[in-house]
């Protein structure tokens, strides 16, 4: 099965419309930008294209590549301080001169859609959070959908990242799933993929599982997108994936989608929880 993550994600926006006409505040996504990548750029199209079919005003404030990190964190904090705006992201990945987590954990936990300053993070990792990270929601929700066990599945993940690897490790072994965590240097990788009955993968390598590595009938959920040659890829060589995988989400048009709508989803349930 090849999942239309665009559909299902239209299937979403039509139940946050009527949930954000329900709420009278005004609310304003603040999306902080560092520099001028074309892959960032894109990403942030995408929200603002949801956010305005949903009802959500958005703002984006973006700094030259050279800010340092001090300055950075205070200019996150006075963002926070602004009312309107009532979630904050910081478009990732920052500059490697940039100390990201120091950044993130400007942002207040409650205008924190993406789950990533640490108080929101402790509150995740010993599942005290009402909220999910938006790739692990999108996951959990299609898991869900096509009524997918988890429980005693052999669960490959193959990234170590703060967006997809880390958070999605801790939910599954909560959910009593055999968790093997890897990365594109592990060594004998492709034993571990053959034996995988789920796996989620988010390497940003092309071409690193191939068909003829998966088992019949697995499960993927493929979470990478690299640009190569002017094409958006993930990690599956899809052609030779797509008849033997059992479910597996494409790049682009897979994971993506959802991700932006479940942005939205934790943003509208922070601001009902507001004091």
């Amino acid at each position: 099965m090849i999942v239309d993550g665009k559909k299902l994600a239209q299937d979403i926006i039509k139940e946050l419309k009527e949930e954000r006409k329900k709420i009278p505040k005004k609310i304003r996504l603040a999306v902080v930008l560092v520099g001028n990548d074309p892959a960032s750029l894109s990403y942030i199209k995408q929200k603002e294209k949801v956010a305005k079919e949903i009802g959500i005003d958005t703002r984006i404030y973006q700094y030259i590549d050279s800010i340092k990190t001090k300055e950075l964190r205070k200019k996150v904090g006075e963002i926070c301080r602004i009312t309107y705006n009532r979630g904050i992201i910081v478009q990732l990945p920052l500059p490697s001169s940039i100390n990201t987590q120091v950044v993130l954990n400007a942002i207040l936990p409650g205008k924190d859609p993406d789950v990533l300053c640490e108080r929101n993070l402790g509150s995740f990792y010993t599942q005290r959070l009402e909220i999910l990270p938006p790739v692990l929601a999108s996951i959990k929700y299609l898991l869900e959908k096509y009524k997918i066990d988890i429980e005693g599945k052999n669960i490959l993940i193959i990234g170590r990242g703060r967006l997809v690897g880390k958070p999605v490790s801790l939910w599954f072994i909560s959910q009593r799933g055999t968790v093997i965590t890897a990365n594109s240097k592990t060594k004998d990788l492709e034993k571990f993929i053959s034996k995988a009955d789920i796996i989620i993968s988010s390497a940003g390598k092309p071409g690193l599982i191939t068909g003829d590595l998966i088992k019949k009938e697995a499960v993927i959920f493929d979470t990478a997108v690299v640009s190569e040659d002017g094409k958006l890829k993930g990690d599956c060589d899809f052609n030779s994936v797509k008849n033997k995988a059992g479910f597996i989400t494409p790049v682009p048009g897979g994971i993506g989608p959802l991700c932006v709508v479940f942005l939205f989803k934790n943003l509208l349930e922070l601001v009902k929880n507001e004091d």
